[in-house]
């Protein structure tokens, strides 16, 4: 082999390993996007709601006035005003609602929150991966370009040129399929950030495998948004059985102030009061509040599932971005070795050459793989435990963990 075609390889190679995907497009601007989904729409809306407007019960139950007469006559004999009190505990029992309806809203719209953001961050995760493997793929396609054109020089046999414009053709097919899938992607981020531009990487770092490490090491501490979410329905379901039990004591008596019409005498002679105390012997609502508690039991239980279920999720989760970092530094490791090699070996025919091409691609691919494999396992971790839509917001998929604000 002459050594102008070495030095080619050598160049190639070199150029090949020294490439990697950069971004340029406003990841912390999709991101903060407004979101367009009813339910945080709802969730806003419910928040604004409570926040303006009280739950909290009156004083009294009730106010009546009655008035009597004798004998059909349109004379008045007496009048009468009763005020019913309202059972303290029921008073109570409503503010510690509203105050826990007030908690449970807020956790609801940060979960909520949380999946369109892991959402968002999925289709950028994707949309770089993309990017990234059809630069992979246009730089063995030159390369095999090269080989392509030094085996028209040498003369080589058919096979060798068979293969080789075979090889071409199938990366060059693969690309128009990866470039189609671009352009899906780049549809769905343009419908949240209403424009049909381009999506361009440039002069974007994105977080490194050791980085996502460092990163997931406080997830240990954390409550997961969907636990704390199932513990707060359960706390409000509680708080609502409370306000039922005490609505079935809700008269608890009243007082009631009076006068005499026909009392000639003094107007202080006229008036009078009643004051009446209810007995809580019976409680017509007691089969009701009894169902409702059976509820609850069984509502208990289903909030430990979700507990359980999501600490078997983060177990499997941690294990799977345990294995793709493992993967991922041993194909680091080949790859290195590879390129290694590739600065100081001799090809002895154009067999021995592409074959080079072929596995230094395979495992430029397959690296890359790994990556994506590590970054989506990296974001389900973050997404699971709710981290995602607590402020301040990061950018989570940025080596810099770039803050963003909505």
């Amino acid at each position: 082999m002459s050594l102008m075609m070495k030095s080619r390889i050598i160049v190639a190679l070199v150029l090949f390993s020294g490439f990697s995907a950069s971004a340029q497009f406003s990841v912390e601007g999709y991101l903060s996007a407004p979101f367009q989904s009813a339910e945080i729409t709802g969730l806003a809306e419910q928040l604004d709601f409570v926040n303006t407007e009280s739950f909290r019960s009156p004083l009294f139950r009730e106010m009546e006035m009655r008035i009597r007469t004798k004998d059909f006559n349109a004379s008045l004999d007496d009048v009468r005003l009763r005020l019913g009190f309202l059972n303290p505990m029921e008073r109570r029992a409503n503010k510690n609602y509203e105050s826990t309806q007030t908690e449970y809203l807020e956790i609801k719209y940060a979960y909520e929150a949380n999946l369109i953001l892991a959402n968002r961050y999925k289709q950028l995760v994707k949309h770089f991966y993309l990017t990234d493997y059809d630069a992979l793929l246009e730089a063995e396609v030159i390369q095999l370009l090269a080989a392509y054109e030094q085996i028209q020089m040498q003369e080589a046999s058919f096979k060798e040129w068979a293969e080789t414009d075979e090889r071409i053709l199938k990366k060059e097919l693969e690309r128009e399929d990866v470039n189609t899938s671009i352009e899906m992607t780049e549809h769905l981020i343009g419908e949240i950030l209403g424009t049909k531009d381009a999506v361009h990487w440039d002069n974007f770092e994105v977080i490194s495998v050791a980085r996502m490490q460092d990163v997931l090491l406080p997830d240990t501490i954390l409550l997961p948004k969907e636990v704390e979410l199932a513990l707060k329905s359960y706390e409000l379901d509680q708080k609502a059985y409370l306000i039922e039990k005490s609505e079935s004591h809700s008269n608890i008596g009243y007082i009631q102030a009076e006068y005499d019409l026909e009392n000639d005498e003094a107007f202080k002679d006229g008036l009078g009061f009643q004051l009446g105390v209810s007995i809580p012997l019976f409680n017509p609502d007691k089969p009701k509040l009894q169902r409702e508690k059976l509820d609850l039991l069984e509502q208990e239980y289903k909030v430990q599932e979700v507990i359980d279920e999501n600490s078997l999720d983060k177990y499997k989760l941690n294990e799977k971005f345990r294995r793709n970092i493992r993967s991922y530094l041993l194909l680091t490791e080949r790859l290195d070795k590879l390129e290694l090699l590739s600065k100081n070996i001799t090809y002895d025919d154009m067999e021995d050459f592409l074959a080079m091409i072929n596995y230094h691609g395979n495992l430029r691919i397959l690296k890359q793989e790994s990556y994506l494999d590590c970054l989506n396992a990296y974001i389900d971790i973050l997404a699971l435990s709710g981290r995602l839509s607590e402020a301040p917001y990061v950018n989570y998929i940025s080596n810099e963990l770039r803050p963003f604000s909505f």
